[in-house]
């Protein structure tokens, strides 16, 4: 089993669970804001595996979205893409991989992915979808273009209530035990990570081994 946590890089809050969470997690840190390389570095001290969540272009419907500085768009030329996506490896050192912030528009258009997948080809990176459209062309790309791929199977905490947290980590447990493999992304909160605490413990006395998404 995988967990990711998203959403690193706003602020220094919450890096102690990192060293209270003895086991292989993935941190995927948002690029270019004040604390990203910090929290990598902090990241990879601890033996956990560092990862860019890159900010994709949502679906906006007519809806003004605040967006990431640097974010990836429909707009962007193919040069104008692989500059955005270099300043963001640059500011998350030690990352493995790369994995969508947002990009509900993004991971739909097949030339954009074809763009960030040949340039995470050329670095030997892998990709993790995590597919907020049921549209996403990702992982039949990375298929065809032979780049490492991963997706995401549970949300664990589109509420921030322990116990429906919890109750998402059991479901995530069930599903690795059916399926032998299950990736959860939960996110850089209070709630999340005290779950974490309290639950990884009892899942590795059921015999549930944790991963790194790689």
């Amino acid at each position: 089993m995988a967990i990711v946590i998203d959403d690193w890089g706003y602020n220094l809050r919450y890096l102690n669970f990192l060293k209270q969470i003895d086991v292989p997690l993935t941190i995927s840190v948002l690029p270019n804001l004040r604390y990203s390389s910090k929290i990598a570095e902090q990241a990879r001290l601890q033996d956990k595996e560092v990862i860019l969540h890159l900010p994709l272009e949502p679906e906006r419907k007519g809806r003004e979205i605040g967006l990431e500085e640097h974010t990836i768009t429909s707009e962007m030329s193919k040069d104008e893409i692989v500059e955005n996506l270099k300043l963001a490896l640059a500011s998350v050192p030690y990352a493995r991989g790369v994995s969508n912030h947002m990009g509900s528009r993004t991971t739909t258009d097949i030339q954009i992915m074809s763009v960030i997948f040949s340039e995470l080809k050329k670095k030997q990176m892998f990709f993790l979808d995590n597919l907020v459209t049921d549209k996403s062309v990702c992982s039949e790309l990375a298929g065809k273009l032979k780049l490492e791929f991963a997706r995401r199977d549970f949300f664990l905490d589109n509420s921030d209530n322990y116990e429906y947290i919890k109750e998402q980590f059991k479901k995530l447990t069930d599903f690795a035990r059916e399926n032998g493999r299950a990736v959860g992304i939960g996110h850089a909160k209070l709630t999340t990570l005290k779950v974490l605490k309290d639950t990884i413990p009892l899942m590795q006395a059921q015999g549930i081994k944790f991963v790194f998404v790689s």
